[in-house]
């Protein structure tokens, strides 16, 4: 059965210094997330890998650009793959944020929230939208072949979401490593999910 597999960007600066950066502030791989794509990417090689889309993000451009030197292949950017749009939040702390206004991105997962609206951050049903608009595409276009797209964490958790319709409570808690690979098979038109944090063993004891 053909596969689609979400592969999230490697380890960022920003995710070392916890600052939100969203789409627009540029956060390059560090050299411990170079290696993690690294090895994911050796191990994407053991499946025929037929088209990559990438977000228009550097980091993970970056991460397209190691697993594509490993496979032999070129990449696409695809808008919907993007980082959430973060407004005014972009440039802060994250525990900065939790301090100040609690468990706001626990609220991100469930209805419109007024706090994050006066920011100008994307609704999560807008990115569950364009996720959802994306896998439909590819069972389109790609209905006989494995699809990789490489993105970030909240693009991933829509996926989850669309699939598992799962409660703004378990996708606030269900965190998605750097470099991990998310997989979801379809057949006769319908997703399935086969896995989550897939990942090159050595990493699961301490990430």
């Amino acid at each position: 059965m053909p596969l689609v597999i979400f592969m999230r960007h490697g380890q960022a600066e920003n995710n070392v210094s916890r600052i939100l950066v969203g789409r627009h502030i540029e956060s390059h791989l560090t050299s411990q997330g170079r290696q993690q794509v690294a090895d994911a990417a050796k191990q994407l090689k053991s499946i025929p890998i037929d088209k990559i889309y990438a977000s228009p993000v550097i980091r993970a451009v970056e991460t397209a650009q190691i697993v594509c030197e490993t496979l032999g292949m070129d990449y696409e950017i695809d808008e919907r793959l993007y980082e959430i749009e973060l407004g005014k939040l972009v440039g802060m702390n994250y525990e900065e944020v939790t301090t100040k206004y609690g468990d706001l991105f626990l609220r991100f997962y469930a209805e419109h929230d007024p706090v994050l609206d006066s920011f100008g951050v994307e609704p999560f049903s807008a990115v569950k939208q364009r996720v959802k608009n994306l896998l439909d595409d590819v069972l389109k276009k790609y209905e006989d072949s494995n699809v990789l797209m490489v993105t970030h964490l909240d693009p991933i958790k829509a996926a989850l979401a669309t699939l598992l319709d799962l409660k703004p409570e378990a996708l606030y808690r269900w965190h998605i490593r750097n470099a991990s690979l998310t997989v979801l098979k379809h057949e006769s038109k319908i997703y399935s999910l086969s896995g989550v944090n897939v990942m090159a063993m050595h990493r699961y004891p301490n990430d």
